[in-house]
């Protein structure tokens, strides 16, 4: 018999201020369904092959974590952890992260951020399978040049991760690994944002792209 693969686990950090979408928290944003940003990307994240997903909160988690609780059940597990000293950057809602699924085997963890309503599942399966086949220290996707998220992070580099501080996520680390990392090619949903008026009523305008979401409810997301 095969052996299954070593599970993934998918991190979607969503403990931001939001400040650049101010007076709005972009991640509350509804779509045309009524669907807030946050479950989007939540929705997108589950509808791939990862095994398991936590989300980050910290800045208003009682009002994000509502917002997921009411589009729930999702394809896959989901469970939420706050990252209580949040407002000191980026890689604190990381470390949090990382802490939550300490005692959670994993072959990888991709790093996903709260605003990819419109992440493409079939990426991060794409993901996936290169890390997979090769296993690199970090698999990331490229278009047009440039590189975007989410991001799957061999297992092996989590204690580094553990490391960053401030408002730095793993692009330096990345930098430090060039040569040893593994891309895939994505498309320019892995460098969108929704940082502008603008950009926020382009999504309140928007429809959902994916289909329902497969395999069975595994119920309520999880945590506190």
């Amino acid at each position: 018999m095969i052996p299954a693969p070593a599970p993934i686990t998918a991190l979607i950090l969503a403990a931001g201020q939001s400040s650049r979408s101010a007076p709005h928290h972009k991640l509350l944003v509804a779509d045309a369904t009524g669907t807030p940003m946050i479950a989007r990307t939540v929705q997108a994240v589950c509808a791939s092959t990862v095994d398991h997903v936590v989300v980050v909160l910290g800045h208003r988690a009682a009002e994000l974590r509502a917002a997921i609780d009411a589009h729930a059940p999702y394809a896959r597990p989901v469970s939420i952890t706050v990252a209580a000293n949040h407002a000191t950057g980026l890689s604190a809602s990381l470390r949090a992260g990382l802490q939550a699924i300490a005692d959670r085997p994993a072959a990888g963890v991709l790093v996903c951020l709260g605003d990819m309503p419109h992440l493409r599942p079939d990426l991060i399966d794409r993901l996936i399978t290169r890390h997979r086949r090769d296993t690199p220290p970090v698999t990331i996707p490229v278009h047009a040049g440039r590189q975007g998220h989410p991001v799957l992070w061999d297992r092996t580099m989590i204690p580094e991760l553990m490391t960053l501080d401030g408002d730095r996520g793993g692009g330096a680390l990345i930098r430090t690994l060039d040569a040893h990392a593994a891309t895939v090619p994505g498309d320019e949903t892995i460098h969108e944002d929704f940082d502008t008026p603008a950009r926020l009523e382009q999504f309140a305008a928007s429809m959902p792209s994916l289909g329902p979401p497969p395999g069975p409810s595994p119920g309520p997301p999880q945590g506190g």
